[in-house]
């Protein structure tokens, strides 16, 4: 049967249950405690990107699925290249001490049992964190982790305060919420209008006076907090700190959302340049490894709605024009039975791109004879064509790469090339 390509919960951190000001007390712990390091750095040259050093709280009070979205968020973040020129390294830890916060620019305290939790628990010394971020390291908290950090949080206790301009309803609704960015939610989230994120009882909060700054509200009446902050910024000392009381780390997943967030809260400075991955001369690619760059391309794309500025295959990062060589090259390959390893061209950026398409589907014989017409192309220009002609008109570059990743995204998925591919204006 014929297959378009336009291819078609979890518990959270709630805070209900809590009760009095019970901010914990630092002190000296021995050295047995585990930290888990996950690292999905790279090895870079010079010129290479920033790396955060980021700690995901993973101890009994935190929800896993909570911490696990949050790790994931992170990979993509660097799969995906979500922020240009930054890369996030992370650890989680059971234990959220002075000696074990060293070394690293912002502590996640995901969602979890609730605020009061985390307020309680021996596994966490709050005068840890509040020196922490006063020296001027970075904090996300997310739902448990927003209402522990807030000012207040009405009914229940007094947070840590790290967000001292901040204050928060425990809100009792789950359901996915719909927020609006505000104008500094655009600046430093760089997304606008209206998005739904997941929801499990998380905060709904206001400034108690200026200082702070709110990225985000919530858009309807569902919860019974129709306009106040989902998403704040507020500064503790030298440090900065992000609240959330939705999850964006949770399906429906935003990891730009949480990549952002960390980038504003740790002060770290996004270059407006395009980094120029580096990609050593004898590169190569399996077919395999190159379908699953298609699906995260697609994925990003459906998500974005523009190309990333690369994607990583086999270790190395690779610009759209020559990651457009190997989608192509690959698609040659698998109608004619062959998985070869394909290697890696250098190929410079279309010049001027366009295109005037009209909805509609491409049939795989045409495809297949687009892709040879664009590896035809870059061996003889030695760039990415602006467009490509086809019977419903010209496929711009951005939307040839897309339509190419969402054919091999398929193949990785059924193990076949697709009959057509449905591509839109």
């Amino acid at each position: 049967m014929c297959l378009t390509l336009t291819l078609n919960a979890v518990s959270a951190a709630a805070n209900t249950t809590s009760t009095a000001d019970t901010t914990a007390q630092d002190k000296k712990v021995n050295t047995t405690t585990t930290t888990k390091t996950t690292s999905t750095s790279t090895n870079y040259a010079a010129g290479s990107p920033t790396t955060i050093k980021v700690l995901i709280y993973s101890g009994p009070e935190a929800a896993s699925d909570c911490v696990a979205g949050v790790k994931t968020s992170l990979a993509t973040a660097n799969s995906q290249n979500l922020v240009n020129g930054v890369k996030f390294s992370y650890a989680t830890s059971t234990r959220i001490t002075t000696s074990i916060l060293s070394g690293y620019d912002l502590l996640v305290m995901p969602g979890g049992s609730g605020g009061g939790y985390y307020l309680k628990s021996s596994n966490i010394y709050g005068t840890a964190i509040k020196n922490f971020v006063k020296n001027g390291g970075g904090y996300l908290g997310i739902c448990a982790g927003a209402y522990a950090a807030a000012n207040f949080v009405h009914g229940y206790y007094n947070g840590w305060g790290i967000a001292p301009h901040v204050n928060a309803y425990a809100v009792g609704y789950t359901g996915n919420l719909p927020v609006t960015f505000t104008s500094d939610g655009t600046s430093v989230i760089k997304r606008s209008g209206t998005l739904t994120l997941h929801h499990y009882n998380g905060a709904a909060m206001y400034l108690r006076s200026s200082g702070a700054k709110i990225f985000a509200k919530y858009a309807d009446s569902k919860s019974g907090y129709k306009g106040y902050a989902a998403i704040v910024g507020d500064y503790y000392g030298n440090g900065r700190v992000v609240l959330s009381g939705p999850h964006p780390e949770l399906s429906p997943q935003y990891p730009d959302i949480i990549a952002n967030l960390i980038v504003w809260a740790t002060k770290t400075t996004v270059s407006t340049t395009p980094t120029t991955p580096s990609t050593p001369t004898t590169q190569k690619a399996t077919v395999s490894q190159i379908q699953t760059a298609a699906a995260s391309v697609k994925t990003f794309y459906e998500t974005n709605k523009r190309l990333p500025n690369y994607v990583t295959v086999n270790g190395a990062q690779l610009t759209m024009p020559k990651f457009m060589y190997l989608l192509a090259t690959a698609t040659i390959q698998l109608n004619s039975g062959s998985t070869s390893t394909i290697t890696v061209k250098n190929v410079n950026p279309a010049p001027k791109i366009s295109g005037n398409i009209k909805s509609g589907n491409i049939l795989k014989a045409e495809y297949i004879t687009v892709a040879k017409n664009i590896v035809k192309f870059i061996n003889i220009n030695g760039r990415a064509p602006n467009f490509l002609t086809t019977k419903l008109g010209t496929l711009s570059f951005t939307k040839a790469v897309y339509t190419f990743s969402k054919v091999l995204a398929f193949y990785k998925t059924d193990k076949r090339l697709p009959n057509f591919v449905a591509v839109s204006k």
